[in-house]
């Protein structure tokens, strides 16, 4: 099945993406490092681009790219993410979940405590909301 988010793809994509990115931030990174440092200007691409509030179509799509030719099979749009093998649910902690603060992206963490982490894109703490 070919991939639409090369040609755009819908918002809903964008924040999948862009949340596997935001999960993986530091493996990426590296990665994209080890094989020069003027590997990692996609990355940087897309956080200049995410904080500038500008489209992320094509930084997205160039950092799928860095991360594929960085040898990672998947890039950032595996389809496996999300899923729970059958008979297992999803963690359902007191009916709260932390979010993107800036929502641009789908990623989500479960409370652990009473402060929230700071999101690795942004640094701005995650937002907390009711499920």
């Amino acid at each position: 099945m070919p991939d639409d988010r090369t040609e755009g793809g819908s918002g809903s994509e964008q924040r999948e993406d862009l949340a596997y990115v935001c999960d993986r931030l530091d493996y990426i990174r590296t990665a994209l490092d080890t094989h020069g440092p003027e590997r990692t200007v996609p990355l940087e691409g897309l956080l200049t681009a995410l904080e500038g509030g500008a489209d992320l179509t094509e930084p997205l799509k160039l950092l799928h790219e860095a991360v594929l030719a960085a040898g990672d099979a998947a890039g950032i749009r595996s389809r496996t993410r999300g899923l729970n093998p059958r008979g297992v649910g999803p963690a359902m902690p007191d009916e709260w979940v932390l979010l993107c603060p800036i929502d641009r992206c789908s990623r989500y963490e479960w409370p652990d405590g009473e402060e929230a982490p700071p999101c690795r894109i942004s640094g701005q703490g995650l937002r907390r909301d009711r499920l």
